[in-house]
């Protein structure tokens, strides 16, 4: 799925930020960048002191603790290097953008950009290097994980040798997971395989958060970016053309203040992203989310019915059936509709429909196997052995289309959407 216009839009919003309400920005431009993206050494050069060689956005939500002491150290790393810091903060509870906006005023290397309106990691990535003047973007996070002593490394990567990123890596020599417990390992482990397998990237730590980017890849790609994204660096790594790709090796470090940010949400953002950059070309991620579920809950359906058939019990079908349909709700709730989830007693009227959506899809499963079986369709084409359970797929397969629409616009249909078929809710 391709989403024109993103970066420029967001830099049409941001050169007007201060006649925005719900946005305020503390920066001092520090110049444009080299126009022509050539000759101009990392390091700093007091002959072009407008010139930007390494712009650093740093996505902040809840780090107040944090963020000065991420600051002073990019200040003493970069000390040699033209650089900016662009802080891009979603208008955090506990005030970083109030700390980070402390530092600004004594180092005008630093920009801070506090959105009201706006929430994600992705967008505010985004944001920051539409606001940029670098020719190397580095994203990292605030939490003090990332080891910003490597980001002369990352940089040199992309400025002085043409890489288009240059990844922190825990996986390569020299890279660490640090404190990680064997269930976050595992997890990470998972995430990067799935990573490496299902978009074949030619790289080791394709998780991690920590980059740097050359200004010509994100002017390839920025505008196909999925600004809702979980892992931007796989948004940059698997969109466009394939990149030129280097690594550099880094501890991860401990968390000191606050808490982390990777729960049962952040999860299925993950793997519905992957989802979306692996057939997002050619389907909805979240129809194959849905198809996905409706495979497990088939599953479900046989070996419930096999183990109630062994028990005897009555209803064996029923049983199995009903219980599948549960399995598809509460998994779809928690997965593929997970930012629009029902919770609690907000459920109730969600799972009835759903039931009432299940059932016209069993009626036209039925319906679309017996009548392609009955019909000469296929007759000349599959024997009588093998009819049946091609048949029997093809009333599934049209099934879950039919309920998939009903189910995004009936069930789980966000709010404030128009409602389908023309419906109205009442008035008085």
């Amino acid at each position: 799925m391709d989403w024109p216009g993103v970066s420029s839009k967001l830099a049409q919003l941001t050169s007007r930020q201060a006649d925005i309400p719900g946005m305020d920005a503390s920066s001092v431009e520090l110049g444009a960048a080299d126009p022509d993206g050539r000759g101009v050494p990392a390091r700093y050069d007091r002959r072009r002191p407008r010139a930007t060689a390494v712009s650093i956005i740093v996505p902040t939500y809840n780090e107040a603790d944090n963020i000065g002491v991420l600051l002073d150290r990019i200040a003493e790393t970069m000390v040699d290097y033209d650089y900016e810091v662009i802080v891009v903060d979603d208008d955090s509870p506990d005030g970083t953008w109030r700390a980070a906006e402390q530092k600004a005023d004594a180092n005008t290397r630093i920009r801070v950009v506090r959105r009201r309106t706006d929430r994600g990691l992705s967008s505010a990535v985004l944001l920051g290097m539409t606001v940029a003047n670098g020719r190397a973007l580095v994203v990292m996070d605030a939490d003090l994980q990332h080891d910003e002593r490597i980001i002369p490394d990352l940089v040199s990567s992309v400025l002085d040798d043409g890489i288009d990123i240059c990844l922190g890596s825990r996986e390569v020599e020299g890279g660490d997971y640090g404190d990680f417990g064997r269930g976050r390992r595992s997890v990470s482990w998972a995430g990067a395989t799935l990573a490496r397998v299902l978009l074949r990237l030619p790289v080791t730590d394709p998780m991690s958060g920590f980059f740097a980017v050359s200004r010509r890849r994100y002017e390839q790609v920025g505008d196909h970016i999925n600004p809702r994204g979980f892992k931007i660096l796989l948004e940059f790594l698997a969109r466009g053309p394939r990149p030129s790709v280097d690594e550099v090796g880094y501890r991860f470090g401990q968390r000191l203040h606050g808490s982390t940010k990777l729960t049962g949400s952040v999860v299925v953002s993950y793997v519905l992203a992957l989802i979306e950059l692996t057939v997002g070309r050619f389907v909805s991620a979240t129809f194959t989310a849905y198809a996905l579920v409706g495979a497990l809950g088939l599953l479900v359906r046989f070996a419930a019915l096999l183990v109630f058939e062994q028990a005897g019990i009555g209803a064996a079908a029923i049983l199995a059936l009903e219980l599948s349909v549960l399995f598809n709700f509460y998994s779809n709730n928690a997965f593929t509709f997970s930012s629009i989830g029902h919770r609690g007693r907000r459920s109730i009227r969600p799972l009835l429909l759903f039931h009432l959506v299940s059932a016209q899809g069993v009626i036209v499963q039925t319906g679309v196997t017996n009548w392609l079986t009955e019909s000469s369709l296929f007759r000349n084409v599959l024997s009588s052995d093998g009819r049946a359970p091609v048949m029997f797929l093809a009333g599934i397969v049209v099934a879950t289309v039919g309920n998939y629409i009903l189910n995004v616009n009936v069930t789980w249909r966000p709010a404030g959407a128009v409602r389908p078929f023309g419906l109205r809710r009442a008035t008085r």
